[in-house]
């Protein structure tokens, strides 16, 4: 990857060269660019933060000369794919992988990004410009399986708001310039709905209703049980990891409960521990979503 990726002719293509900065001419049909790669230290940067190791398989979409793809495998012992429109940096970025000796981990592929199957990738790179990121964002969303880590150089991906957005102040060239940037996401799982589940208290057994509202990984929420409805405090979604926090106030006694489980499809399997109250303790939590 590591350009700015831009489009010439969008009659002819549908997506741009990841990673490319546009000098403003073109042949018959073809993208005339400027290659701009991400500087190999923020590479690495980059990759260190996602935690790559050898059970990832990195994708790069608008891969350039295949840095990230040959860097991940390089150095972390990942698996890798590559994805540009130019024949010319795909050549160049399997001969670069043969020269890494990381040819049989890595794969390079002359395609159009928004048709490639990304379904495989759990880590996936990006250096776009923040219109194609936009463009990007369904396919990514809805493709990606949760927990999938995406790293973007310089851009962020429309209105999703990233988990982190790390300064590279070392890569600045001068004290005007301002430093670039690179941004993190984890893909959430599905978290929004009518969650259910029966819960064995001091006062007998008792049902209890979650009723969860999503915005990327950001959620909302309430529960009702008992006859009174508290809302969630500290919500956290961190790919299929669901945790929330109830603050319940019962006959004067304050007790604090902490949810945390794993989401799988319409399942939800987890623990609640309860500080205070007839009920303190650890206990199993298993909730169903409901249409």
């Amino acid at each position: 990857m590591g350009k700015i990726h831009g489009v010439l002719n969008s009659a002819l293509f549908s997506l741009s060269l990841a990673g490319l900065m546009l000098t403003g001419c073109r042949m018959p049909g073809v993208p005339f660019v400027r290659y701009v790669p991400t500087p190999d230290d923020v590479v690495l940067e980059m990759l260190e933060l996602a935690r790559v190791n050898p059970d990832d398989v990195v994708y790069d979409l608008g891969c350039g000369d295949g840095r990230f793809v040959i860097t991940a495998a390089k150095k972390f012992g990942a698996r890798g794919v590559g994805v540009d429109i130019d024949p010319h940096r795909i050549r160049e970025s399997r001969e670069n992988a043969r020269q890494a000796g990381v040819a049989d981990r890595v794969n390079f592929f002359v395609q159009d990004l928004f048709q490639n199957d990304i379904r495989e990738a759990t880590v996936v790179t990006l250096y776009l410009f923040p219109d194609l990121n936009r463009r990007l964002l369904p396919k990514l969303y809805s493709e990606l399986k949760p927990g999938t880590r995406i790293l973007s150089y310089q851009y962020g991906i429309g209105e999703w708001r990233p988990d982190h957005r790390v300064t590279v102040a070392k890569a600045r060239i001068s004290p005007e310039e301002s430093p670039p940037v690179y941004y993190y996401w984890v893909v959430p799982a599905r978290a929004a709905g009518v969650w259910r589940w029966t819960l064995r208290t001091s006062r007998g057994e008792r049902e209890y209703v979650l009723s969860l509202a999503q915005t990327f990984q950001e959620i909302r929420g309430s529960v009702k049980g008992e006859g009174t409805e508290l809302p969630i405090k500290n919500p956290r979604l961190t790919g299929d990891r669901l945790a929330f926090t109830l603050v319940e106030e019962n006959r004067g006694q304050r007790a604090l409960f902490r949810f945390q489980g794993r989401i799988s499809g319409d399942s939800l399997v987890g623990s609640m521990t309860v500080e205070g109250g007839p009920d303190a303790g650890n206990h199993p939590w298993m909730a169903r979503r409901t249409p």
